[in-house]
């Protein structure tokens, strides 16, 4: 007796606080089950989604800037194995290719067929068309990241996904296809027709090339939209800022894989790069077999007007029945969408969405303008310009990679606990100081110092990890109005690869004038990034939106 009126005394409760929402509802109140756990079919939402598009763009991140040395001359139409020229790629021949650059003039007895040297005039462009292929796979971010919100709102949250992977699976399959159309790898001594021969398909085989590295940007940068929508999709509250660090966490293993597989020993030889930049093709087939086993996105079934299934798919992903409340707010802040206009007119217009809009651009931005892809993206040159040699290169090379998946891995929890604001405020600053000592040890005796500077490094790896690299994906999913959510979710991917590209244009030609001191250039970015987010950045860890504006007055 008393069982049964404690429970209807119970839902009396729930339904006149039900009914009270329905009058006044703040834009992020919740009636959901804060200890919510994890669940199998969270588990392996989270696996097959962030193995097969988040762990390959990782791959793509950090692997492509080891195969630069056998690249370059490929690109150039000297596609042989001797090549005479400085870096880890010599070294590579000498052993795996048996090259003789010591007795060797710069020509063999049939021709001219080393890479020739740069005159000092061209050399600005010869290193702008030599980073192409990067510059490329920006550009094809930034577009895949700016057209995201479209795939997602057009199609399902899960079509989305299988998109993302086809296209990175159509990349891998040209990527593959190049070096078999245009090489003479196999020939130590070519004669002239056997390197006419060679040159004959080039341009069709560097076309495909550069096409490969568009598709492998495009689908980075639906996947950088797409894949935390999905995960902030089917995430508890509780849980979202863990479950969303996730698709950072995945893209860190997949630049320490690319690092791993780019070694010599493995697929970084003149002859089988093409595989070391396709290969990861295998993680998108298998994910699209599986994706179709994965729930469907609730808060999309919910903007359909699904709501059985929207409560059928939360029950499984809950394993409770007492999902409700939660269906209740989902229901609740997709009505808020509908009826609202959520235009990029509105974004750059509305008062409202100002600052919100600033700070999330500044947040991306600083993550880029800190310096990071100077890591990543040149990892061999700017390794070299430290006094690393050969095989050296690739150890601390992977160095870099290693301590960028521990740090992650720690952000995991870190960003629960700490908050955003401290992860993004306190690295910058001391940024700004490793940037100074890495200019002074630059300029003191880089081979001497290689080990302290690389240590330098290895610090600010790990400071960017914890904050700087995840929280960029988090922030305006916590700033911004449901309503206008996903048009801001866009630009700000957008921003990030647009800054992206900046990095990758401007750092070859700023580090050929100023050397060491590229690095005040980041010193200063970060600096001016600090100050502003020191003043105008809020927590928003366990706030809600009125809070959140409050900050700033609004």
């Amino acid at each position: 007796m008393k069982s049964t009126r404690g429970k209807n005394m119970i839902r009396e409760i729930e339904s006149g606080v039900a009914q009270a929402t329905a009058v006044v509802v703040p834009e992020h109140f919740q009636l959901i089950n804060n200890d919510q756990k994890w669940t199998k079919p969270m588990i392996w939402a989270v696996i097959v989604v962030t193995f097969s598009t988040s762990f390959v763009m990782g791959v793509n991140t950090g692997g492509p800037s080891l195969y630069n040395g056998f690249i370059t001359p490929w690109l150039r139409g000297y596609p042989f194995p001797c090549q005479k020229e400085g870096s880890t790629s010599q070294w590579i021949a000498t052993i795996w290719s048996g090259c003789d650059y010591i007795h060797k003039a710069s020509k063999n007895q049939n021709g001219y067929y080393y890479l020739p040297a740069v005159p000092e005039s061209q050399r600005v462009t010869q290193n702008f068309l030599d980073s192409l292929h990067g510059i490329v796979f920006v550009i094809g971010a930034a577009v895949g990241g700016f057209t995201g919100q479209y795939w997602y709102l057009y199609l399902t949250r899960r079509n989305a996904l299988v998109m993302a992977m086809l296209f990175q699976i159509m990349a891998s399959i040209l990527m593959i296809c190049t070096l078999p159309i245009y090489h003479a790898y196999d020939l130590n001594d070519p004669t002239l027709l056997q390197i006419k021969q060679a040159l004959d398909n080039k341009e069709l085989a560097i076309a495909l090339f550069y096409i490969s590295r568009f598709l492998s940007g495009y689908s980075a940068g639906l996947t950088c939209v797409v894949t935390p929508i999905y995960l902030t999709d089917i995430s508890p509250r509780t849980m979202r800022g863990e479950i969303v660090t996730y698709h950072q966490l995945l893209i860190v293993i997949g630049i320490l894989v690319g690092q791993v597989v780019s070694l010599p020993w493995l697929l970084g030889q003149h002859d089988k790069w093409n595989w070391g930049m396709g290969w990861v093709g295998v993680f998108p087939l298998i994910g699209c077999l599986l994706v179709w086993r994965l729930h469907e996105s609730p808060r999309w079934l919910a903007q359909e007007r699904r709501g059985p299934e929207a409560a059928e798919i939360l029950r499984s992903l809950r394993k409770t029945n007492q999902i409700g409340a939660e269906l209740e707010e989902i229901e609740r802040q997709e009505a808020t969408v509908s009826s609202q206009d959520a235009s990029l007119i509105r974004l750059f217009t509305s008062p409202r969405f100002r600052w919100p809009l600033i700070t999330s651009l500044f947040v991306s931005g600083s993550a880029q303008f800190s310096g990071i892809n100077s890591v990543f993206y040149y990892c061999g040159p700017t390794l070299a310009t430290m006094g690393f040699v050969n095989e050296k290169v690739y150890w601390s090379g992977l160095s870099t990679g290693l301590t960028n998946l521990v740090a992650t891995i720690a952000s995991i929890k870190l960003i629960e606990k700490f908050g955003r604001r401290p992860l993004i405020i306190y690295p910058l600053a001391l940024t700004v100081i490793i940037m100074i000592l890495l200019c002074v040890f630059l300029q003191i005796n880089p081979e001497g110092l290689a080990i302290g500077t690389l240590l330098l490094i290895l610090l600010y790896i790990a400071l960017f990890a914890v904050g700087l690299g995840p929280i960029p994906f988090l922030y305006p999913n916590e700033v911004f109005a449901i309503s206008i959510r996903p048009v801001a979710h866009s630009v700000t991917i957008f921003f990030i690869f647009l800054t992206n590209l900046m990095v990758v244009i401007l750092f070859p030609l700023i580090q050929s004038a100023f050397g060491g001191y590229v690095f005040l250039v980041f010193c200063v970015c970060s600096l001016v990034s600090f100050v502003f987010l020191f003043l105008k950045m809020p927590e928003t860890k366990c706030k809600n939106l009125a809070e959140i504006e409050g900050f700033w007055g609004e």
